[in-house]
């Protein structure tokens, strides 16, 4: 119910913006817009796009922000999907502005289209930096598609994202000096300036002063550097009141290392131990220029945190019966998790697929967990590129479920594996109607 309550909140904001505008052209004083020639048609439908652009621009931001209230709700996963969603739209929106707004100022002068782009540009306030912001805007969102496609590097992808607060500011102006919707309409220009207000001050919080109090507040810093295989590497945090710190098992922070090769990028990392109030643990797999230098980092190496995000937790969990699911490095909010529901006396069983015996990550400590859960988890590996192994073999499928957890549709179900593992597992589980809500996983896409 929650959910549908904010996504009510969101689209009621939508109808909001339509409603203004619809209001402002039906009782122009040029006559009624909507229903007009196409000159006032091209204008009215022009700027309508524009005020939409914008209104999804300002979500973005809300849903790339970090906001805690919206995470808790949505988790942050499904927060990013629909923030590349939406960025498809608002490129539709961006367009469609100048196009039909130019369209109409020039069948209304008679002149040409692109004279009457250009005499925007040279003469009308603000349109030329708010044409350079349209630019920005679009390029980011293009970067924002080649990484999805992997054709550009995180790394560079983040910081041409961060152009994206420049193109918000150059379009800001061209908004309340010639946008009619506003300068016609005092009540729609103060609810365009709260948006604004709000939007930017749920950004200012979570992701710059939050994270700031935190650092101030513990002093997180590296304490170990662990080698637990050849390609994962823990690295234990330290700092002071860690009991004052909410990080839950299962959730994952977003970590800067201040340290020579690595202060200039922040990476997500789940929570690998359940935290104990004296130290938390992030276990990083080799899988990238950053990651590889990972076993590099000294003891003492400062940590900012932005986090801990997620709501793949113990809390949305409804029965006392649980099954974990881990493939390859997934493991890392599944271990914490293990140990929390045990100990919990929730009655626990934790499927893990790998390749071999070599890339079973957490080997001993799971079989620790397991003597002392008092027979309440139950750990099975299955894998399926090692002849030797004596153990389940093959690729994990509901077959394998099925047999070795029967009563699985009795339990809640936490996923966290390779994308393609989940997907083929969720769908399984879609196709035999397994209770929705019973089915826990966060794919950590930011």
């Amino acid at each position: 119910m929650k959910k549908l309550g904010w996504l009510a909140l969101f689209g009621s904001q939508v109808a909001i913006v339509i409603g203004f505008w619809a209001y402002d052209h039906i009782n122009h004083v040029m006559g009624n817009q909507l229903t007009g020639g196409p000159v006032g048609q091209y204008l009215a439908y022009g700027r309508l796009a524009g005020l939409l652009a914008v209104l999804f621009i300002l979500f973005q931001i809300m849903l790339i922000g970090r906001v805690k209230w919206l995470e808790r709700i949505f988790g942050m996963d499904r927060m990013a999907h629909l923030h590349h969603i939406i960025g498809f739209a608002i490129v539709v929106f961006l367009l469609a502005h100048p196009l039909l707004v130019t369209l109409g100022h020039s069948m209304q002068s008679e002149s040409g289209f692109l004279e009457q782009y250009l005499d925007f540009l040279k003469n009308w306030e603000d349109v030329l930096a708010a044409a350079i912001g349209m630019l920005i805007i679009s390029v980011t969102i293009i970067f924002s598609i080649l990484v999805l496609k992997r054709w550009v590097k995180y790394e560079i992808w983040y910081y041409a994202h961060l152009t994206l607060y420049v193109g918000i500011a150059l379009a800001f102006g061209h908004q309340f000096e010639v946008g009619s919707d506003f300068t016609g309409n005092k009540h729609f220009a103060d609810y365009w300036y709260a948006i604004y207000a709000i939007t930017f001050a749920s950004l200012a919080y979570y992701r710059l002063l939050r994270p700031a109090i935190f650092f101030l507040r513990h002093r997180f810093k590296v304490a170990k550097v662990i080698r637990e295989s050849a390609d994962v590497t823990s690295i234990y945090i330290e700092g002071n009141r860690l009991e004052y710190f909410p990080a839950e098992a299962g959730q994952f922070m977003i970590v800067r290392f201040w340290a020579k090769g690595f202060r200039w990028e922040a990476h997500p990392f789940s929570i690998s131990m359940c935290p104990d109030g004296k130290q938390l643990r992030l276990s990083i797999k080799a899988s990238g220029d950053f990651t590889r230098k990972i076993p590099e980092l000294e003891v003492g190496t400062p940590v900012f945190i932005d986090g801990p995000h997620g709501i793949f937790t113990s809390r949305n969990c409804r029965t006392s019966k649980v099954l974990l699911v881990a493939g390859g490095i997934g493991i890392t909010p599944i271990r914490s998790l293990a140990e929390e529901m045990s100990a919990q006396k929730r009655d626990v069983t934790l499927i893990y697929a790998n390749k071999n015996r070599v890339s079973i990550v957490f080997e001993k400590e799971l079989d620790d967990l397991v003597k002392a859960s008092e027979g309440r988890l139950n750990v099975i590996h299955i894998l399926s590129q090692d002849e030797s192994w004596s153990g389940e073999k093959g690729r994990l499928d509901m077959g394998k479920i099925r047999r070795l957890v029967p009563d699985f549709l009795e339990r809640d179900i936490y996923l966290c594996g390779p994308p393609l593992m989940m997907n083929l597992i969720l769908k399984t589980f879609k196709e035999i109607k397994a209770k929705k809500l019973g089915i826990h996983y966060e794919k950590f896409a930011l």
